[in-house]
């Protein structure tokens, strides 16, 4: 995948108990349609209001060097994400709020901000991805980046297999590319209008629930990655307790873990963004 899609849609993934146990991993996948791994994919959804992240591990690799930071995240279900990221000795580098129409964000570290809706990500990046997709991938929900809205995909383009060990959806397709990849492709010598782009989804068989998401360019050394592991059970809700995303394009590799030691559902949770008037916006004004 092209480098800036695949770029994007990695900074969306990055901006993101009580009782626990941990989940049996099963030793045999069972035989069924397409339309019943659509089903139990539905009925096995995260049910929740609120999620509350009160203590995340966040480690970042950029090319084999790491940062560790700690993180705080809150999920109001269709209503707001929140997220906060400090450094090791307490002070916070950036906040961020996801409202259903806004982007809302403040690098501390640098006195910057920067206010936008979604069509900042295709006009920047090339990738239409809205406040949905990022719910659904925080939430470990099952994601098509078509169409977020909806699980239903009997549509005819995924390609449905069963394997040893899980369930696997895929699909290959054509995606246009937007003026600012075409001048990037450009400066490489390559005559671009459109990326061919593989998404493959793979299922969990004992609780239906994503593990991995894949997206890759077949033309270019481009791939980006979702893993979802250590699944337990926080108030008798499934959850993954490790998030890890891995980004590859050309030399480079990218890696960030989340990990949630506390973790709650269905309680108040309140955004709270603030920006000084000190700081600078990222945007160029018009």
């Amino acid at each position: 995948m092209f480098k800036y899609f695949l770029f994007s849609f990695f900074i969306v993934l990055l901006f993101s108990c009580r009782s626990v146990k941990e989940t049996v991993v099963p030793k045999e996948v069972v035989n069924i349609s397409e339309g019943k791994l659509y089903k139990n994919l539905e009925a096995n959804e995260l049910d929740y209001r609120s999620l509350y992240a009160k203590k995340v591990d966040v480690s970042i690799q950029i090319n084999g060097k790491e940062n560790k930071l700690k993180g705080v995240l809150k999920i109001e279900r269709d209503s707001f994400i929140w997220m906060s990221v400090t450094a090791p000795l307490g002070i916070e580098v950036a906040r961020i709020l996801l409202t259903s129409d806004s982007v809302k964000f403040v690098d501390s570290y640098n006195k910057k901000y920067l206010l936008t809706d979604y069509d900042f990500f295709y006009n920047e990046f090339g990738i239409r991805l809205g406040f949905t997709c990022i719910q659904r991938i925080l939430t470990n929900a099952y994601l098509n980046l078509d169409d977020c809205n909806q699980i239903n995909l009997k549509s005819g383009k995924f390609k449905f297999e069963k394997t040893d060990k899980d369930y696997v959806l895929s699909t290959v397709q054509k995606k246009a590319l937007n003026r600012k990849l075409k001048k990037f492709f450009k400066k490489k010598r390559k005559n671009k209008d459109f990326a061919l782009v593989l998404q493959k989804l793979h299922i969990e068989p004992d609780y239906f629930r994503p593990y991995k998401l894949t997206l890759e360019d077949l033309e270019e050394d481009m791939r980006v990655s979702a893993n979802y592991s250590h699944f337990k059970t926080y108030e008798n809700k499934i959850f993954p307790e490790k998030l890890a995303f891995e980004l590859f394009f050309e030399d480079n590799e990218i890696k960030l873990e989340l990990k949630f030691t506390r973790l709650e559902f269905n309680i108040n949770v309140v955004p709270n963004l603030r920006i000084p008037s000190k700081y600078k916006n990222i945007l160029p004004e018009n």
